[in-house]
């Protein structure tokens, strides 16, 4: 009897462990379909030279997110450390061991996880990028990718003064080994143990809050008294990510009106491009300028607004204003993703040849509109 009770024991074990693929796939949608979440960990790379002496380096991040558009990024190394935070309206920019910072009134875009390519094609474009690619991005693109997965155990991971039980999870993607320690509960990846040929990442979480669990408060941010708030600051994430002198990418879209615009077909002509929205503030401060400009420069230079929000929206919002500027529909935000929009208002003005002379992200004033549209029309 007690032999038989034993094998159906085992058997109901066996039944409701789960596989390792379920596990990963439970995972990812977890990532995808989080209201908010706020993350701090470490990451500690080691490396063995062919020849030479272990090499150690480490570095600490943050991240946290919620929709419409608020984050907190934020990352700290023996050599750089680099803040980036938003509450929706405003967003703050700082290095803290230079003691500067930057304010600018721009909203970020949230993307949409159902039209974003897969996470593991795609380039960081800022300190955000970055971050969040490091500790959501990368699960969802292993969950796809990963091949051999198998629960190796089970055990219990230390978060702050919590134990957490764990699925152990063994898989590889590629040349690299991982060991991935997944929350029973909530199918959160806290231990993330990488391993190559002559190199390991280990990264462990330390505070992990997600949707109700997350205080607004960090998505604000106070500069330091004697910090020294400048006009533009560049974070070492974001060195490549203007677009000025590049030549402008191609589309076609629909006006809200119905009309085609196709851009290589406007070459010859100066447009400019302003990506915004009804529900962002900075671009409404901003769009009275941007129609008072379509005016003046009527026959001269090329106004479209680009706008990723349904046709009445739209409609509705411009008829109130009255505004006359040209508006494209950009609903399956193909464009937005084509010009790397994470931030609105962005401006683009691109020169008669077709090439990008001026990139804004965040509110302009008009004078300042008006000086770069000059500078486009007269080629300097």
């Amino acid at each position: 009897m007690r032999s038989i009770a034993a094998v159906l024991l085992l058997g109901a074990h066996a039944a409701a462990q789960p596989q390792a693929a379920e596990v990963l796939a439970k995972a990812a949608h977890s990532y995808l379909h989080l209201h908010a979440i706020h993350v701090v960990a470490t990451r500690t790379d080691s490396a063995s030279p062919a020849l030479g002496a272990m090499q150690v380096s480490g570095a600490d991040y943050e991240l946290a997110e919620r929709p419409p558009g608020k984050f907190r990024a934020w990352t700290r190394s023996a050599n750089s450390e680099a803040l980036a935070v938003s509450d929706g309206a405003t967003t703050w920019k700082a290095l803290p061991k230079s003691k500067q910072w930057m304010k600018q009134e721009v909203a970020a875009v949230d993307d949409d996880p159902d039209e974003q390519p897969a996470p593991e094609s795609r380039e960081p474009r800022d300190l955000r990028d970055v971050v969040s690619r490091l500790l959501v991005e990368r699960y969802v693109a292993i969950a796809r990718i990963a091949d051999a997965a198998e629960i190796v155990r089970e055990e219990a991971y230390s978060l702050g003064h919590t134990k957490v039980p764990c699925y152990v999870i063994a898989a590889r993607t590629q040349n690299v080994a991982h060991e991935l320690w997944i929350d029973k509960a909530r199918f959160l990846v806290l231990r993330d143990i990488q391993t190559g040929v002559r190199s390991r990442i280990e990264i462990k979480v330390k505070k992990l809050d997600v949707d109700d669990e997350v205080n607004d408060s960090v998505f604000t941010w106070t500069p330091e008294k004697k910090w020294a708030e400048v006009e533009m600051l560049v974070l070492p994430q974001e060195e490549h990510t203007t677009l000025t002198g590049m030549l402008a990418a191609d589309f076609q879209l629909k006006s809200v009106t119905g009309e085609g615009v196709r851009l290589r077909d406007l070459r010859g002509s100066v447009v400019v491009l302003d990506f915004w929205a009804t529900w962002c503030g900075p671009c409404r401060r901003e769009l009275p300028a941007v129609e008072k400009l379509s005016t003046e420069f009527a026959g001269k230079v090329q106004f479209f607004g680009v706008n990723d929000e349904d046709k009445g929206t739209v409609t509705g919002f411009l008829k109130k204003n009255d505004y006359r500027f040209s508006v494209l529909m950009d609903g399956r935000r193909d464009v937005h993703r084509r010009y790397g929009i994470r931030s609105i208002p962005t401006v683009i003005i691109i020169d008669r040849g077709g090439v990008i002379r001026q990139h804004y992200v965040g509110g302009r004033s008009e004078e300042t509109l008006r000086r770069a549209i000059e500078d486009a029309l007269s080629g300097v």
